[in-house]
């Protein structure tokens, strides 16, 4: 990327914080205070960079690198640099100027990841760094014909692991990835700092994406200064390099002890082509991850959406996931330039995402009012959210463009556009139920909520339940008003993504165990709408009720981690698993288990091929907005020798799905019958009915779906002047 010459207000707010009395730099190390090297051990202090360090300290500057690196690697030059404070392995080993080190002791529960990536040491150039709270791997010195294809099979078994390890994340490095504790993050450090120097104010100097965490905990009268080629949006402007650095630090020095005021030359800033408007926005709370793997979701509205981003040059804005104070610039995903993130301030993710969100919107929607939390702070917290998610889609839109919101995060986001001034076309696609009126009444604000939906041009949901529900809503509370459309347009599955996959080894591992049985196969987010509990004390009733079926068939639920930061989630696995032994413990004998509970997530193409494998597909939600599994288990089908889709009657899928067997998921014993059914159906009845199931979601594809939502929205002609 260009850089240009940082504006004088840049040089004179540097200026200012250097002058401060109590200034407090904390310094990144590889990249930034030394060159990046082969190996770890080989990237070392020479005299005049310690010297350096020292005079900074001296200049009476608090001085803290804060680095990556391990503990042991750090000691060395710890005890070379009077007067300097440490933070190690991204904050979580920490020294003092006395020496003395504090920090956690190793984790077990990476000792698992570390054996699943030893085989990447047989691959010369590949090194594997063991830290208290985290394993990194290195491929700095592996042959360039290798790395492409390391870099995707390591990505892929870190993922896999990080499925049923929600408390860590996988980060990537400059030719290496790290798979750590959220908790260990350079941010840490800052508030560390923060509690050794109060009152200080801070500039922050790094390179990499570990750095991003260190410049998100500044305040916005504080400093983030990136260095090297790749550019920070959180920093305010770059240095080229160590050597840069370096030349900085003296400055810093020269500035505090000689009382100099002439401006750094060397200080430069981003200067990329201006962000120009688009006449697509889509907004969802959260955006999926870029790249490939495991990480990578492929799901029915990525597959939807991102062609009608390209045709638009849209872009899609979303949470990055992330909690910052101070400054949270717009970040687009330097691996797609169509995705646009920020981070939330502290206190939305609990009071917004899993507050007003997940403890009230999400279990009054689906009809849980036993579950529901109505607390004013979240309410507020949810307010404005709407409000900077409006903001930001704005700054994005062209005036009279299109804004699509997605799902019931964002239902007052309409409201806030037009106040904004935004004159285009908005939409809204509600992913979830819209309740009964008798529960939506319970809502204490659905005057706001309603009246906030009449800011919108088209409403869309999957059928005609919900849209009954939400005219029920109108009539009460907008009697007389101009009201959006309101539209029909469930979601489809690409046949494509579902036929023409094999040779997994899990779908052939399991096929080896299971042998002649049969398989009834369950895939679903880890959630209480889902009805997992009662779908296993279905199975569990089948075997009491129908004895011959014992050890001749084998139910596989596979339960996708969701929400696990929610505690109520957290209960929910562990009431599951509880039930999944209880049953395996009654009915199991040595050579057979008749439950397998998988607690992950599969790529589709996997998926796929266990949707074919399995001889019934139990698709059983207490209440859901459509369900795809079972639409991707209809298109997976083998046609000559298809499975039996039984189905709750409660999922939104089941007004399109009506050649399915039809169940009631509070009703065990019914639903235990429907299973037996499904296990005994002969194969001209199953070809029968699969063929006509086909048929229903014929050309309903997500991007049939996506095109059909946005021209119905360039249809309205409404006037918002």
């Amino acid at each position: 990327m260009q850089l240009a010459a940082a504006p004088l207000h840049d040089n004179k707010r540097l200026l200012a914080l250097v002058q401060h009395e109590a200034l407090t730099l904390l310094l990144d190390f590889d990249g930034t205070l030394v060159p990046f090297a082969r190996t770890a051990e080989e990237a070392t202090l020479d005299p005049s960079t310690e010297a350096l360090l020292v005079g900074l300290r001296a200049s009476g500057a608090n001085v803290m690198i804060v680095t990556g690196r391990p503990q042991r690697l750090v000691v060395p030059f710890q005890e070379r640099c009077a007067g300097i404070w440490w933070a190690a392995e991204h904050g979580s080993w920490r020294c003092d100027p006395s020496g003395a080190w504090e920090g956690p002791p190793p984790i077990g529960e990476i000792d698992e990841l570390e054996k699943l990536l030893a085989p990447f040491l047989l691959i010369g150039g590949v090194r594997l760094e063991r830290k208290s709270l985290s394993i990194c791997l290195h491929w700095r010195e592996c042959a360039e014909v290798l790395k492409a294809p390391l870099i995707v099979a390591a990505t892929s078994t870190c993922d896999e692991w990080l499925e049923s390890h929600p408390d860590f994340e996988r980060i990537e490095g400059v030719e290496m990835l790290e798979v750590r504790r959220r908790v260990a993050n350079k941010g840490s450090a800052v508030a560390w700092a923060r509690r050794q120097f109060a009152g200080a104010k801070v500039i922050a100097i790094g390179d990499d994406v570990t750095d991003e965490d260190m410049f998100a905990a500044l305040h916005d009268d504080e400093l983030a200064i990136g260095v090297g080629p790749r550019m920070s949006t959180r920093s305010a402007f770059n240095v080229a390099g160590p050597p840069s650095v370096h030349t900085l630090l003296r400055w810093i020095t020269d500035v505090r002890t000689s009382g100099i005021t002439r401006a750094f030359v060397g200080l430069a800033h981003a200067a990329p082509a201006p962000q120009p408007k688009s006449a697509l926005v889509v907004v969802s709370n959260r955006l999926p991850p870029t790249g490939t793997g495991r990480a990578r979701p492929v799901g029915g509205l990525v597959s939807a959406l991102e062609p009608a981003l390209d045709a638009h040059d849209g872009i899609w804005l979303g949470w990055s996931g992330l909690d910052a104070d101070g400054d949270r610039p717009l970040v687009f995903d330097a691996e797609d330039a169509t995705r646009a993130a920020f981070d939330f301030p502290r206190g939305w993710r609990e009071h917004f995402y899993a507050g007003f969100c997940n403890r009230a919107l999400w279990p009054a929607f689906h009809g849980f009012p036993g579950r529901v939390e109505y607390i004013d702070k979240d309410w507020e917290a949810y307010v404005a959210a709407n409000q900077e998610f409006a903001a930001r889609a704005r700054a994005l839109a062209l005036r009279d463009g299109t804004i699509w919101i997605h799902d019931y995060h964002l239902l007052l986001m309409g409201r806030a556009l037009r106040q904004g001034g935004f004159t285009g076309r908005i939409g809204l696609f509600l992913h979830i139920p819209f309740p009964a009126a008798d529960i939506f009444d319970t809502i204490p604000w659905a005057d706001e909520i309603i009246d906030a939906l009449l800011a919108l041009d088209v409403i869309g949901v999957h059928t005609a339940r919900w849209a009954n529900n939400l005219r029920i809503a109108f009539d009460a509370r907008a009697r007389g008003r101009s009201r959006p459309e309101i539209v029909v347009l469930p979601i489809g599955v690409d046949p494509a993504h579902f036929t023409g996959a094999s040779g997994s080894q899990h779908v052939a591992g399991l096929q080896a165990v299971l042998g002649p049985r049969k398989l009834v196969l369950g895939v679903d987010r880890l959630d209480y709408s889902k009805g997992i509990p009662a779908r296993l004390a279905a199975f569990a009733r089948m075997l009491e009720v129908y004895p011959e079926l014992r050890r001749r068939v084998g139910f596989v639920q596979i339960s996708v981690p969701s929400r696990e930061e929610v505690p109520e989630y957290a209960r929910l696995r562990e009431e599951v698993e509880e039930l999944v032994g209880r049953i395996n413990g009654r009915f199991g004998e040595a050579d057979w288990v008749p439950v397998r509970y998988l607690y992950r997530s599969y790529e589709r193409e996997v998926l796929a091929q266990l949707y074919r494998a399995a001889d019934v597909a139990l698709v059983t939600p207490l209440c859901d907005g459509l369900n795809l599994v079972a639409k991707e288990f209809v298109v997976a089908q083998d046609a000559a020798k298809p499975g039996v889709l039984v189905l709750s009657k409660f999922a939104g899928a089941a007004a399109e799905l009506s050649d399915a067997i039809l169940t009631n998921p509070y009703h065990p014993d019914g639903m235990a019958r429907d299973l037996h059914r499904a296990l005994a159906m002969n194969l001209d009845e199953r070809v029968h009915r699969h063929r006509r199931l086909r048929a229903a979601l014929e050309g309903n594809t997500p991007q049939a779906w996506a095109s059909a939502f946005l021209a119905r929205l360039r249809e309205q002609e409404r006037s918002v002047a």
